[in-house]
């Protein structure tokens, strides 16, 4: 404000612009790593979370490191032998925890790819249960079956077989085939869980029904094919049966004949044995299931060996271990051997039913009690004997045996699904009932198994509210009842245990919308309705642990050399490849090798059967998984093995590779089904809707279906057969698998180990090149590296060319580069060998570094790890002790101290390799602008270059130590210049900041990274046709200081005396 009266006004105006020191060396590392890992302290790390993904991450020490990403994961073999090399290694995370020890800040942004899923399996990976998913486990499940033996007076456990396939069922009974005649199985695909018994006849019967009591003999002679007398007699049941024969044959047909109820005969191999069921009578009236037998005339008894008197038949108990049977030859009603009993509790290897529930919260099963009662009211007597049922906790489970309440071997798993008072309301708002109809119903009550007597409501009229008024007519002790504000009859047990309803006369309850459509009522055995707040638990039951199909996106390397698919083009389609009796060259296909192709290390000379090679015969080499496949053709004619050419997907004698099935009728299950055999698809036509179009190729093209064959990656796609994407009959499994790493450009196959590094380099280049926050220049820094990723560097560079080269890349070479001249040249010229994998990637700010070293991990164990591992951390100790514009290399600022030994991994062994360089190599080297890392004797492990990948060497940024001091001077002057934006473009402004770039190029001339300089910002390069376009210009020419790399100390020998008279 101006001044009025007399005062003082003092004003300040910032005036102090001044060049800003050095940034510090802050990288940014692109990684891959597995997901969800744990941390140090058991939790998981968030930054390896599906949803931060491709985010930007930023650690300040190597704590706050582990803490987010978990620790560096290095795999091994599972005899502990690490695997070096392996592209699933964690090498960009264990290069930040290294930098982290000299540096206090790495930026970092880590791939969506779960490395996890990239460990090389067979086993297909299957996605986590749902929350709240119960598990019968049948691996640790007792049933409980205990088998009378007569003759030893014993009961022997028997423990069944457990059926979890409809497959191996007819008519919901097992198959014939399966087991042996005395075994049992339990059928757990049906909820009833019933026990079978497979009977002398070789069939199924259910235990404890009138065929299973027709299975054991109630009556078994000891005498074998004796010699009978014709027209003697025997009396069962009351009933006379005379001979009609002389052998045991005739008079099984006799009694058979005699129809004596409840009774059957069989000849079990020349002994009579006569069955008993529950329908026989011994008095001829009272149904007791016992047999009372006695010679009529003659001795037809003694002949059999058999002792006249009272027989009982085979029995069914299901009782605690407390209620052993009473089934001994001295007690009251003996039983014959077969008959069985169901030890309902857990002692001395009872009935012990091993249910667990999943939580997603500890991605875990716990387990969960599943007692065995005979009901509800008898879990709720047992449980909850003084309230009847209402303190039994919601999720309880019990086991109910005998299902059917008809005496059979059955059990089924509930589930309390409330706590408190068991409420039944109907359907039906004001139903419209009859009059005169009636219903029962019956209540538990507390410390009891017993249901009370079914009383009977007779309706007065025809509403919910008279219904109500009927039944607390009744005066039942737990029961009450009402009519809600909505119109619907709501009845309550007030204990929280049963209710046993009935229609007796009309549907007064079906009227009323009381059906077993409601979710606490359930049919009867006796078309009555079971109110409960015990409800029929849903669960899996499996011998192994409850999955569910993989989420879309899931990843599966199937590590498998030897499952190979392969079909052949016949001129019209794709074939089975032993479809075609005659192919393109006129080879006999129906006669290659019975299991497809041969797959072997060495080469072939006979069929896998052993007999003769014959022409079209396929053979895939493993001598080379580098290179795999390296698929050969048979010609007889010439007994040679033709190498096909992956690379040729035009002529009759190429190849192509692509999805092509995974089974021979699109009707399996990619996930829970049997994986399809080879030498089915031999001989199958079939193909799915994605197979490339036949029309596209010649005949005699093979087809190589990558969908179902093996060592390769392929990814999850949940309904990937769908109307939208493919038109046509679409197949019965929409689920499928589908190649993820794809083909090169010239057509072969990423495979093996290279198909999962191509998945892991696809998801990191994504990650560069899509994320925007990494390109916000509010995120500083200034080195950008992806450790043990060579294919990243041209992504690298153009993240760079987006910050306007504010950040030097380092990059590397490959693990398997080995240290020869003529290697190192064609991996730099991207020829031979290295042909569309060599170093295509040239720019002033980048620098390539060779070779790999040995290290440790945070275990202690040796690791291999990529040469920017070391020179990273050689950049950022230099940093810390000059400036950037020095060079890091050499013995001053380039010793390596986060590694011990140099090699790179045998191509063919996989095998790290020790390798000094040589100076030769080093030489092969600096010529190909690699740097190298060496051994210098006395001093140790030296980044030993400094040369940049700059196109227009030679030039003053074909070096590291200027092309960072211009990163460094480009950083600085967007930070100076900035002030000045929208400042008049005038003298006293383009004084000031030619100023302000003097002082920063002053600064560069003390410090050693300038010789000299010149800024011009005057008229001379401000005219007026710039000035009039709102340009200003700062000229600034530098002569950068380059260090001294080559030294040369000429050494010239002189006479004795010469040199004290002369100067050198």
């Amino acid at each position: 404000m101006a001044l009025i009266s007399p005062g003082v006004e003092v004003t300040v105006t910032d005036e102090s612009n001044y060049a800003p020191n050095q940034l510090g060396s802050i990288p940014l590392i692109v990684l891959a790593t597995a997901q969800d890992k744990l941390n140090p302290s058991g939790t998981t790390a968030t930054a390896t979370t599906a949803a931060n993904a491709g985010k930007l991450v930023a650690a300040t020490s190597q704590r706050e490191l582990t803490s987010l990403f978990g620790t560096p994961t290095f795999y091994k073999t599972s005899s502990g032998t690490p695997i070096h090399g392996y592209d699933i290694n964690e090498y960009g995370l264990m290069t930040a925890y290294s930098l982290l020890g000299v540096s206090n800040r790495v930026y970092m942004i880590r791939a969506n790819v779960n490395t996890a899923e990239l460990v090389g399996t067979t086993v297909r990976p299957t996605g986590s249960p749902a929350n709240g998913t119960y598990w019968l486990d049948l691996s640790d499940t007792l049933w409980g079956i205990f088998e009378w033996n007569s003759a030893t007076q014993a009961f022997t456990n028997k423990v069944p077989t457990t059926i979890t396939s409809t497959s191996d069922l007819t008519g919901g009974v097992p198959k014939t085939s399966i087991g042996n005649i005395g075994d049992y199985v339990v059928v757990t695909t049906n909820t009833n869980n019933p026990v079978y018994y497979k009977k002398y006849d070789n069939s199924w019967v259910l235990v404890g029904s009138t065929s299973w009591q027709n299975s054991h003999g109630t009556v078994i002679a000891t005498t074998s094919n004796p010699t009978l007398t014709s027209s003697e007699a025997i009396i069962i049941n009351g009933s006379t049966v005379t001979l009609t024969g002389t052998t045991v044959a005739s008079l099984v047909s006799d009694i058979n004949t005699a129809s004596i109820t409840g009774i059957t005969a069989y000849n079990a191999s020349g002994l009579l044995t006569i069955f008993a069921d529950s329908t026989a009578t011994s008095d001829g009236s009272t149904a007791d299931g016992a047999i009372v037998i006695s010679n009529s005339s003659g001795t037809p008894l003694a002949d059999l060996g058999i002792t006249a008197g009272t027989y009982y038949r085979p029995a069914l108990a299901q009782a605690a271990h407390t209620s052993v049977p009473t089934w001994k030859t001295n007690d009251s009603a003996p039983r014959p051997t077969g008959s069985v009993w169901i030890k309902t509790t857990t002692a001395n290897v009872g009935a012990s039913f091993d249910v667990s529930l999943y939580s997603s919260t500890t991605d875990a099963f716990s387990a969960v009690s599943a007692p065995v009662y005979e009901n509800d009211q008898s879990a709720n007597k047992t449980l909850d004997a003084t309230g009847g049922g209402k303190n039994i906790g919601a999720g309880s489970v019990y086991v109910q045996y005998d299902v059917l309440e008809d005496d059979s071997a059955t059990y089924k798993l509930y589930k309390r699904t409330a706590t408190g008072n068991t409420t039944v309301t109907g359907s039906v708002a004001n139903p419209v009932l009859t009059g005169g109809n009636t219903f029962t119903i019956q209540q538990s009550v507390p410390n009891s198994e017993t249901l009370s007597t079914a009383q009977t409501v007779t309706l007065s009229g025809t509403d919910a509210a008279g219904l109500v008024s009927d039944l607390l007519a009744l005066g039942l002790s737990q029961i009450t009842a009402s009519v809600n504000s909505a119109g619907k009859i709501v009845i309550e047990h007030t204990g929280g245990g049963v209710i046993v309803l009935k229609n007796t006369s009309g549907t007064p309850l079906t009227t009323a919308g009381i059906t077993t459509s409601l979710s606490n009522v359930r049919a009867g055995n006796d078309s009555d309705l079971i109110v409960s707040n015990w409800i029929p638990l849903t669960y899996t039951a499996s011998l192994t642990t409850p999955n569910a199909d993989p989420v879309t996106g899931t990843l599966w390397y199937y590590n498998a050399v030897d499952d190979v698919d392969v079909m052949i083009h016949d001129g019209t389609d794709w074939k089975g490849y032993q479809t075609l009796a005659a192919d393109a060259r006129g080879y006999d296909l129906t006669a290659t090798d019975p299991e497809g192709v041969i797959v072997s290390a060495s080469e072939p000379t006979t069929q896998s059967d052993s007999t003769a090679l014959v022409s079209g015969d396929l053979w895939i080499n493993t001598s080379d998984l580098e290179n795999y496949p390296a698929l050969y053709r048979y010609d007889a004619g010439d007994a040679e093995w033709t190498l096909i050419d992956n690379t040729d997907q035009t002529s009759e004698n190429g190849i192509l590779f692509a999805d092509a099935r995974w089974d021979t009728d699109g009707t399996t299950n990619p996930i829970t089904g049997d994986i399809p055999l080879i030498t089915d698809l031999l001989t199958s036509n079939y193909t799915d809707l994605d197979v490339p179009s036949s029309a596209l190729y010649p005949r005699g093209t093979l087809l190589f279906n990558t969908r179902r064959s093996g060592y390769n990656v392929k990814e999850f796609k949940n309904d990937y057969f769908n109307a939208d994407d493919f038109s046509g009959s679409l197949p019965t499994i929409k689920d499928a698998w589908v190649n993820k790493a794809g083909n090169k450009s010239d057509g072969s196959p990423y495979m093996g180990r290279k198909a999962v590094r191509q998945v892991v380099v696809a998801a990191m280049k994504s990650a560069l090149d899509s994320n925007t926050e990494i390109r916000e220049e509010q995120n500083v820094y200034n080195i950008i590296a992806a450790p043990g990723y060579e294919e990243l560097t041209a992504n690298m560079v153009s993240l760079n060319n987006d910050r306007r080269n504010t950040a030097f890349i380092v990059a590397d070479t490959p693990f398997r580069l080995a240290p020869s001249a003529t290697e190192i040249s064609n991996y730099n010229n991207n020829t031979g060998a290295w042909l569309g994998i060599g170093a295509t990637t040239t720019d002033p700010y980048v620098g390539l570094y060779y070779p790999s070293a040995q290290s440790t991990d945070l275990t202690g164990s040796t690791i291999v790890v990529p040469p920017s591992h070391m020179a990273l951390r050689t950049i950022v100790r230099s940093d810390d002790v000059s400036f950037p514009w020095f060079a890091p290399a050499g013995t001053k600022r380039g010793l390596v101290d986060n590694a011990t030994q140099l090699g790179y991994v045998n191509a063919s062994t996989g095998e790290f390799t020790l390798a000094g360089l040589t100076e030769g190599v080093r030489d092969s080297l600096y010529e190909n602008k690699i740097n190298p890392i060496t051994f210098l004797p006395g001093i140790g492990l030296t980044v030993y270059g400094q040369k940049t990948r700059d196109p227009n060497a030679p030039s003053s940024l074909d070096r590291i130590n200027v092309a960072r001091l211009v990163v460094y001077m480009r950083t600085n002057l967007d930070t100076l210049a900035k002030p000045f934006v929208f400042e008049p473009n005038d003298k006293l402004t383009r004084d000031e900041i030619k100023q302000i770039v003097e002082q920063l190029c002053n600064d560069l001339v003390a410090k050693r990274a300038l010789n000299d300089y010149v800024v011009v910002c005057d008229e001379t390069n401000n005219t007026p046709v710039r000035i009039d376009r709102n340009e200003l210009y700062v000229d600034v020419a530098i002569e950068p200081v380059k260090a001294a790399e080559f030294i040369f100390v000429p050494i010239r020998l002189k006479n004795t005396g010469e040199i004290a008279g002369t100067s050198v």
